[in-house]
């Protein structure tokens, strides 16, 4: 254990008192740091928040694009014939035996009832209906391509006639333009689904 032993002549300074702060440089740094932390905490959430919405819309659009295709798909295979075709005017024209079995849109019958998937020229929107009255819905908007549906052999070559054991080809590509805090995105589906023979 030491002690000290002050001399007469030692400068003695008193303990320091609690009054005592910062000074202003002191005060200044610590506020500039303090400020740059805050800053930086209110950046990055501002950015996460905009990654969550950009990564969300994606999300959601994979989602309904995974439900109409799942949707879709089950509709052909219990299906009684499926015929491809193009709609002109409001009507929906099937291509015949003989014609290239390429086309807007998709005619799925079931004995009385039937369902239709096409690409609405006027709006370039892909659309399904059905034989009820008033039933047309749209599944995805801003379509970039007119042929959507094809009719191929297992092999991948495009049809010309319609044969019971077709495979039918969906390309769809549509664009989803630039939008408030969103890059545009462009979105391509593409499956094959075939019509179970009982």
């Amino acid at each position: 254990m030491r002690f000290h032993v002050s001399h007469p002549r030692s400068s003695f300074r008193p303990p320091a008192t609690p009054n005592e702060g910062f000074t202003l440089p002191e005060l200044l740094i610590s506020i500039s740091v303090f400020s740059l932390l805050v800053m930086g905490i209110i950046f990055a959430n501002l950015y996460g928040l905009s990654m969550f919405q950009i990564t969300e819309t994606t999300l959601n659009a994979t989602d309904d694009a995974r439900k109409t295709i799942g949707r879709m798909t089950d509709e052909i295979r219990v299906s009684n014939g499926v015929y491809i075709g193009n709609v002109q005017n409001g009507t929906n024209a099937t291509l015949l035996d003989g014609e290239i079995q390429q086309g807007s849109s998709l005619l799925i019958s079931n004995s009385a009832d039937y369902i239709i998937y096409f690409v609405n020229p006027s709006d370039r929107s892909f659309r399904r209906t059905t034989s009820a009255p008033n039933s047309t819905t749209v599944m995805a908007e801003f379509v970039t391509n007119a042929v959507v549906f094809s009719a191929q052999d297992h092999l991948g070559t495009v049809l010309t006639n319609n044969q019971n054991n077709r495979v039918i080809h969906l390309n769809l590509e549509f664009y989803q333009a630039k939008r408030a805090n969103q890059i545009a995105q462009y979105y391509k589906l593409e499956t094959s689904v075939t019509r179970r023979v009982e």
